[in-house]
């Protein structure tokens, strides 16, 4: 039989997470904490119908479809102490999004939520408990088997303590600047996370080469992990040739776009100097990555 959990904490999250199932998932922390997502369909507008044109902050997402969020906890809290139930609530939501974010395809718009996004947030402590909680958006048709799939990889990498590095982090920010039109920062976080894949990837060239860690810091201090992008990798790649010119060609022309931006100001960025950017930093993070392997 399942021990009762500590806590029960309820609320409502402005959007819904459609790509996992109804599972609980279990945090593996300390307190035992594990969550669940349940998908409903909500009214076209969770405004009263007279005040439908008021704009609201609560609004922000959308609200055709909700996720109730059930977090099941050991974890205990004073009966007054509700700021700390949020704070503890919004922390294991958003660690989750995070990842949800990495195995969903389509969810790089989900950014990590505040304090005014929790809806109806109540509290029952050191009794039988859960946080439950909506998120809005609007029911999609989904694919079972794919929900599923996304499941077990959000599982498996809480099982592991996977930690979403934050260059990955990064990829994700920058496809979801591209969806909001915002192409300056799409390309500034896509070239970050190539610099510190590139930086990864030079450390780790030099520990197999008996080299220190002060002059591998070093070299990447005096020289620039992007200065001269093609010179940089030739000298640690293996398979330098096999790097299509491509590639290598349009990572240089976002680090001369990026530096414009940093530098000089630059302003006027396109879709397709963004898209390119994401797509062809990507790419050859994805062959510095499978180097190490």
């Amino acid at each position: 039989m399942n021990k009762i959990s500590n806590t029960i904490i309820r609320a409502g999250l402005p959007y819904c997470l459609y790509h996992v199932d109804s599972r609980f998932f279990n945090l593996n922390d300390e307190n035992k904490t594990k969550i669940r997502f349940i998908k409903e369909e909500t009214t076209p507008n969770r405004r009263t119908e007279k005040s439908k044109n008021i704009e609201m902050i609560r609004d922000r997402w959308g609200i055709d479809a909700h996720s109730k969020v059930e977090i099941q906890t050991n974890k205990t809290f004073e009966q007054k102490s509700e700021q700390a139930a949020e704070n503890f609530t919004l922390l294991v939501i958003n660690e989750f999004i995070k990842r949800y974010r990495n195995f969903s395809p389509n969810s790089v718009h989900l950014v990590p939520l505040i304090s005014e996004d929790l809806f109806e947030f109540s509290m029952v402590s050191k009794r039988k408990g859960f946080v439950s909680l909506n998120l809005a958006g609007g029911i999609q048709p989904t694919n079972p088997l794919l929900n599923q799939q996304i499941s077990e990889n959000i599982q498996d990498s809480i099982a592991n303590n996977e930690e979403i590095q934050l260059w990955q982090q990064l990829l994700l920010n920058a496809e979801q600047y591209l969806f909001q039109t915002e192409y300056r920062h799409s390309i500034l976080e896509s070239v970050i996370a190539l610099e510190l894949v590139v930086s990864e990837f030079i450390m780790n060239e030099y520990s197999e080469k008996a080299i220190s860690e002060k002059d591998a810091k070093k070299y990447i201090s005096d020289v620039g992990l992007t200065a001269n992008i093609k010179i940089t990798l030739r000298l640690f790649v293996k398979n330098f040739d096999q790097i299509e010119e491509t590639v290598l060609e349009k990572c240089k022309a976002a680090i001369t776009i990026r530096n414009n931006i940093v530098h000089s100001g630059r302003s006027a960025v396109t879709n397709e100097e963004a898209k390119d950017t994401l797509v062809y930093c990507k790419e050859l993070i994805n062959i510095l990555k499978n180097q190490n392997k």
